[in-house]
């Protein structure tokens, strides 16, 4: 591999990683738990010195999926799937506050000469009385920053989709423990589990065209940037950032379609998971 190749995947990592793993299957291991980390960040990309621009990359959304082969002895417990349902309680709160404030003058002053010992008041005086009645609804529960739904994909694969917590708007961070939430449980279907080559399942991270956000581009080398433009019809710096993440995510050997369409689908991240 180049050395340009890997700086290239390096700064394309801190976008979005991926580890996965399991139990080691055996005679006395008919289950064991499927674990995936997954951190999402923002990476400084086109540092290399050929490349012509320079820009931010994140990830708006995206979808976690676990690929099971048709050729692989392995099957996928139901009843073990992460549903990701996150909690939250509620508890209703009141608050008093009310205020009235008015005068007592005439009338009111036989009133407070009744109430008071020395029998004493001044026509100017006023009593204010305070009050309230109000509500206020309190969630409790974890902050997310990103929230996760379990679905299943069209090919029928078990899939957990991403999204951004409140108020932000692109992922960061892990969705979840991958120690302590492991996504499902797998089951060695070979008859003799002591024998043979135990069975593996493929996780990958996948994204549409329009879920990258693509910030910050700046171009390093205008006489490069012109012979591209002419080369190959180019017509602006997003572009010129949309065929790097081509090039850097086809040299892995990952699945790139049309940049150049935001319903485009993409494989960010793709690994076996290890026993």
């Amino acid at each position: 591999m180049s050395e340009n190749l890997a700086n290239r995947r390096k700064e394309f990592a801190a976008v979005v990683t991926i580890e996965a793993w399991h139990g080691k299957f055996g005679p006395n291991s008919a289950k064991v738990d499927l674990h995936v980390d997954v951190v999402f960040g923002t990476s400084r990309v086109g540092g290399e010195p050929e490349s012509p621009v320079r820009f931010c990359l994140s990830v708006k959304q995206a979808d976690v999926v676990i690929i099971v082969p048709e050729t692989e002895p392995v099957a996928i417990d139901k009843k073990s799937v992460s549903r990701d349902t996150p909690k939250r309680v509620g508890r209703l709160k009141s608050i008093v506050k009310k205020s009235q404030k008015g005068k007592l003058k005439g009338a009111a002053k036989l009133l407070i000469s009744a109430l008071s010992p020395s029998g004493s008041f001044s026509a100017s005086r006023e009593s204010e009385v305070t009050e309230a009645s109000q509500s206020q609804f309190e969630m409790a529960g974890d902050l997310n920053f990103i929230f996760s739904t379990q679905k299943k994909t069209e090919d029928g694969d078990y899939c957990w989709s991403l999204t951004p917590g409140e108020n932000l708007d692109v992922l960061s961070g892990r969705p979840w423990d991958a120690v302590k939430q492991p996504r499902l449980k797998l089951i060695d279907k070979r008859p003799n589990r002591g024998r043979g080559i135990p069975p593996s399942v493929r996780v990958e991270v996948r994204c549409l065209r329009e879920d990258l956000s693509i910030t910050k581009i700046q171009l390093k080398d205008r006489a490069t940037w012109t012979n591209i433009k002419a080369r190959v019809g180019m017509n602006n710096r997003m572009a010129a950032a949309e065929a790097y993440i081509r090039n850097c995510l086809s040299s892995q050997g990952l699945t790139v379609d049309n940049m150049s369409d935001l319903y485009a689908r993409l494989t960010l991240a793709s690994v076996i998971a290890e026993a």
